[in-house]
Protein backbone atom coordinates (compact mmCIF):
# COMPACT_ATOMS: atom_id res chain seq x y z
CA UNK A 1 0.00 0.00 0.00
CA UNK A 2 1.53 3.15 -1.54
CA UNK A 3 -0.32 6.69 1.02
CA UNK A 4 0.00 10.31 1.10
CA UNK A 5 -0.47 12.68 4.05
CA UNK A 6 -1.26 16.14 3.41
CA UNK A 7 -1.59 18.62 6.26
CA UNK A 8 -2.07 21.97 6.76
CA UNK A 9 -0.14 23.25 9.94
CA UNK A 10 0.38 26.72 10.26
CA UNK A 11 -0.06 27.89 14.17
CA UNK A 12 1.87 25.45 17.09
CA UNK A 13 2.87 22.55 14.59
CA UNK A 14 0.31 20.12 16.60
CA UNK A 15 -1.05 18.85 13.18
CA UNK A 16 2.09 17.80 11.98
CA UNK A 17 3.13 15.99 14.70
CA UNK A 18 0.05 13.83 14.35
CA UNK A 19 0.60 13.37 10.12
CA UNK A 20 4.38 12.01 11.68
CA UNK A 21 3.19 9.98 13.40
CA UNK A 22 0.68 8.45 10.43
CA UNK A 23 3.55 8.67 7.91
CA UNK A 24 5.98 6.62 10.28
CA UNK A 25 3.20 4.15 11.33
CA UNK A 26 2.08 3.29 7.69
CA UNK A 27 5.35 4.28 5.76
CA UNK A 28 3.64 7.27 3.78
CA UNK A 29 4.72 10.36 1.74
CA UNK A 30 4.29 13.17 4.10
CA UNK A 31 3.87 17.06 2.08
CA UNK A 32 3.23 20.21 4.09
CA UNK A 33 0.39 22.15 2.19
CA UNK A 34 2.59 24.97 1.83
CA UNK A 35 4.93 22.54 -0.63
CA UNK A 36 2.50 21.02 -2.94
CA UNK A 37 2.04 22.92 -6.37
CA UNK A 38 1.17 19.86 -7.93
CA UNK A 39 0.59 15.87 -6.81
CA UNK A 40 -0.16 12.73 -8.65
CA UNK A 41 -2.77 10.94 -6.63
CA UNK A 42 -2.48 7.77 -9.52
CA UNK A 43 0.31 6.41 -7.25
CA UNK A 44 -1.60 6.43 -4.18
CA UNK A 45 -4.02 3.88 -2.51
CA UNK A 46 -4.96 5.88 0.49
CA UNK A 47 -4.74 9.78 0.93
CA UNK A 48 -5.00 11.37 4.41
CA UNK A 49 -6.17 15.38 4.74
CA UNK A 50 -5.45 17.09 7.82
CA UNK A 51 -5.29 20.67 9.15
CA UNK A 52 -5.27 22.57 12.42
CA UNK A 53 -8.85 24.19 13.54
CA UNK A 54 -8.77 28.17 13.09
CA UNK A 55 -11.67 29.58 13.93
CA UNK A 56 -13.78 26.97 14.07
CA UNK A 57 -12.61 25.66 10.38
CA UNK A 58 -9.65 24.17 9.39
CA UNK A 59 -7.86 25.60 6.86
CA UNK A 60 -9.02 27.11 3.37
CA UNK A 61 -5.86 25.90 1.83
CA UNK A 62 -7.34 22.31 2.41
CA UNK A 63 -10.81 23.12 0.70
CA UNK A 64 -9.02 24.95 -1.81
CA UNK A 65 -6.67 22.05 -2.62
CA UNK A 66 -9.33 19.20 -2.23
CA UNK A 67 -11.42 21.67 -4.38
CA UNK A 68 -8.40 21.07 -7.75
CA UNK A 69 -8.22 17.21 -7.32
CA UNK A 70 -9.73 14.40 -8.90
CA UNK A 71 -10.85 12.07 -5.78
CA UNK A 72 -13.33 9.85 -7.58
CA UNK A 73 -13.12 6.27 -6.45
CA UNK A 74 -10.03 7.19 -4.12
CA UNK A 75 -9.37 6.12 -0.45
CA UNK A 76 -9.27 9.18 1.49
CA UNK A 77 -9.58 9.86 5.38
CA UNK A 78 -9.55 13.28 7.25
CA UNK A 79 -7.50 14.66 10.76
CA UNK A 80 -7.40 17.89 12.73
CA UNK A 81 -6.29 18.67 15.80
CA UNK A 82 -8.58 21.74 17.57
CA UNK A 83 -8.52 23.31 21.38
CA UNK A 84 -12.13 21.04 21.76
CA UNK A 85 -10.42 18.32 19.75
CA UNK A 86 -14.34 17.27 18.24
CA UNK A 87 -14.36 15.26 15.16
CA UNK A 88 -17.28 17.74 13.82
CA UNK A 89 -14.46 19.66 12.76
CA UNK A 90 -13.91 17.23 9.77
CA UNK A 91 -17.16 16.83 8.70
CA UNK A 92 -17.01 19.81 6.40
CA UNK A 93 -13.90 18.49 4.32
CA UNK A 94 -15.43 14.68 4.58
CA UNK A 95 -18.58 16.32 2.87
CA UNK A 96 -16.71 18.00 -0.10
CA UNK A 97 -14.07 14.44 -0.65
CA UNK A 98 -17.43 12.69 -1.34
CA UNK A 99 -18.44 14.96 -3.70
CA UNK A 100 -15.79 14.60 -5.78
CA UNK A 101 -16.07 10.86 -5.05
CA UNK A 102 -13.65 10.15 -2.41
CA UNK A 103 -14.14 6.98 -0.05
CA UNK A 104 -14.05 8.09 3.63
CA UNK A 105 -12.06 5.29 5.55
CA UNK A 106 -12.36 7.34 8.67
CA UNK A 107 -11.90 10.57 10.41
CA UNK A 108 -9.60 11.39 13.81
CA UNK A 109 -9.09 14.52 15.69
CA UNK A 110 -7.45 15.41 18.92
CA UNK A 111 -6.72 18.50 21.06
CA UNK A 112 -3.90 21.02 20.36
CA UNK A 113 -2.12 23.52 22.42
CA UNK A 114 -3.36 26.89 22.36
CA UNK A 115 -2.96 30.30 23.85
CA UNK A 116 -5.82 32.12 24.08
CA UNK A 117 -4.65 35.27 25.17
CA UNK A 118 -2.99 35.10 21.34
CA UNK A 119 -6.70 35.24 20.09
CA UNK A 120 -9.54 36.69 22.68
CA UNK A 121 -9.87 37.87 25.76
CA UNK A 122 -13.39 36.01 26.38
CA UNK A 123 -13.02 33.92 29.75
CA UNK A 124 -14.44 30.65 28.19
CA UNK A 125 -11.56 30.49 25.49
CA UNK A 126 -8.75 30.65 28.41
CA UNK A 127 -10.21 27.60 30.44
CA UNK A 128 -10.26 26.09 26.92
CA UNK A 129 -6.31 26.99 26.63
CA UNK A 130 -5.14 25.78 29.99
CA UNK A 131 -7.25 22.46 29.15
CA UNK A 132 -5.27 21.89 25.43
CA UNK A 133 -1.77 22.32 27.50
CA UNK A 134 0.15 19.23 26.52
CA UNK A 135 -1.80 17.92 23.41
CA UNK A 136 -1.02 16.69 21.31
CA UNK A 137 -0.46 14.35 24.39
CA UNK A 138 1.12 10.79 24.74
CA UNK A 139 -2.52 9.04 24.85
CA UNK A 140 -3.36 11.46 21.94
CA UNK A 141 0.03 9.76 19.91
CA UNK A 142 -1.40 6.38 20.57
CA UNK A 143 -4.65 7.06 19.65
CA UNK A 144 -3.97 8.37 16.63
CA UNK A 145 -1.11 5.45 15.95
CA UNK A 146 -4.34 2.93 16.29
CA UNK A 147 -6.20 5.04 13.99
CA UNK A 148 -4.31 4.90 10.85
CA UNK A 149 -3.31 1.08 11.48
CA UNK A 150 -6.87 0.40 11.49
CA UNK A 151 -7.53 2.94 8.15
CA UNK A 152 -4.41 0.98 6.81
CA UNK A 153 -5.88 -2.40 7.51
CA UNK A 154 -9.04 -1.80 6.09
CA UNK A 155 -8.13 -1.42 2.39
Amino acid sequence: MKSLIVYCSDYKKNTEKIAQIFAEKVDSDLKNIKEINDINLEVYDLVGFGSGVYKESMSPKVFKLVEKLNLKGKNVFVFSTSGMGMKFYNNRLIKLLESKGAINKGSFSCKGNFKASEFTNIKIFNIMSRLSQGHPSDKDMKKAEKFIVKVANSL
